[in-house]
């Protein structure tokens, strides 16, 4: 934190110390290390899924929970494998700087995530501390996926490549080996989330991944129960929001949970 010396006290002096750190962060980011590592680590080495928990306040057509950002690393920094920021303003009320606060003080790989579509987001991305970027298949088509995937190589940044469906998310880990795939619950047209589906397209996927590849599954997890079921789907990753924010200390628990579960 930067000292202000002579400064306002109270909630004037911690905002004057924030709106500095912002600056200083937004000038000179940093970057919490990489994203594919972070997960294969939690694979590799605690035999369980990595977990990227997600900073998200809104989603379509609502408000989901108000924390800060500084509580979120509080409670759930110590569970994180790595971390999801919703930087996308008109929908999930988010914003670069909330990216290049994580990623500075959370100290863990951040995913960048928005409806990204040009280079713009990716540079964005990239002057905020991402460790990576969303790619959504099924807005992009794969020919503008690659080009955008090429293009955030370019700067430094990953990729987790968003599909709907496990062919799909076996076509993208074939053609997209540095990536992470992730399959979503969440069907973007309707906005409906049917977890029994999200499960069952990552048993298929997980059946035919190729050796290397890491398959995240996104969206509908709010239960050691579906987290376990997932982990035990195949998934090498969850990537967790709402229950996140809503049952912090609950999500907390669960990389312990799921060790203790998959070793049994």
């Amino acid at each position: 934190m930067i000292p202000v010396a002579g400064g306002p006290g109270g909630f004037l002096g911690e905002a004057l110390e924030k709106a500095l750190l912002r600056e200083e962060l937004l000038r000179s980011p940093r970057r919490g290390g990489g994203l594919r590592a972070a997960v294969a680590r939690a694979v590799r080495e605690e035999r369980r899924p990595a977990l990227i928990l997600e900073f998200k306040r809104c989603r379509p057509g609502g408000f989901v929970e108000y924390m800060e950002p500084w509580r979120f690393l509080e409670l759930l920094g110590g569970a994180a494998d790595a971390f999801s920021v919703l930087a996308e303003p008109y929908w999930f009320c988010g914003s670069p700087e909330l990216v290049a606060y994580i990623a500075a003080v959370g100290g863990k790989p951040v995913l960048y995530k928005d409806f990204v579509a040009g280079g713009g987001l990716l540079r964005q991305a990239a002057s905020a501390g991402a460790s990576a970027v969303l790619l959504i298949l099924d807005m992009l088509g794969w020919r503008r996926l690659g080009d955008l995937y090429e293009e955030a190589r370019g700067l430094g940044l990953e990729a987790l490549i968003e599909t709907s469906s496990s062919d799909d998310a076996v076509e993208a880990m074939g053609s997209f080996p540095g990536a992470l795939v992730g399959i979503n619950a969440r069907n973007l047209e309707t906005l409906e989330v049917s977890f029994e589906r999200l499960l069952e397209e990552v048993r298929k996927a997980a059946g035919e991944k190729p050796r290397d590849a890491l398959l995240v599954a996104e969206s509908s997890i709010d239960s050691t129960e579906k987290a376990l079921a997932l982990a035990r789907a195949g998934a090498d990753a969850l990537l967790i929001g709402t229950w996140a924010v809503r049952s912090p200390r609950e999500v907390a628990r669960l990389p312990e949970r799921l060790r203790r579960a998959l070793g049994e």
